[in-house]
């Protein structure tokens, strides 16, 4: 269980809601939908105060995105994936409450790296070879700085905020 957090469930709810929503509104562009599915994974999900309401969020966001790709297989790797990372992010965000910027920025920047083998992984026990995509994953890296503030925001202990 996570430390209190000033997010509301009901805040943190819509936030998820949102986010799978532009996940799905961005299926055009494969690389934005990584990036918000990485927010919601690493980011939103871990807030939860119930790790397993936070895993089928991350779920539904792996369904989701599998769901709104043509040339992606729909068996289910990447929401596997979500779940699992969103566990360790979870379990790490129990252990080491973020207290500095730059710790937390680079324990995101390695979480999103598990985050790709994961998923990817999965999707290749599934269904077999497929093609990895390496570019959103790659944007998702890029961009820990910009999302990564916003979950160090939410992350924070009371305390500090």
């Amino acid at each position: 269980m996570n430390s209190p957090s000033t997010a509301s469930p009901v805040r943190l709810l819509i936030f998820v809601l949102v986010n799978l929503g532009c996940i799905y509104h961005t299926a055009p562009w494969p690389m934005a939908q990584a990036v918000l599915n990485a927010f919601l994974v690493l980011a939103l999900a871990p807030e939860f105060r119930s790790p397993l309401i936070g895993a089928f969020w991350s779920a539904a966001a792996g369904w989701v995105l599998e769901g709104t790709m043509r040339a992606y297989p729909h068996l289910g790797g990447t929401a596997l994936g979500n779940m699992t990372t969103t566990l360790i992010a979870a379990w790490a965000l129990v252990q080491w409450p973020p207290s500095l910027r730059n710790a937390f920025l680079a324990r995101l920047a390695a979480l999103t790296v598990l985050h790709t083998v994961l998923v990817h992984g999965a999707v290749r026990i599934a269904c077999g070879p497929h093609a990895w995509g390496w570019a959103g994953w790659l944007l998702t890296l890029l961009t820990v700085p910009l999302w990564g503030r916003l979950a160090f925001k939410l992350h924070r202990p009371l305390h500090r905020r």
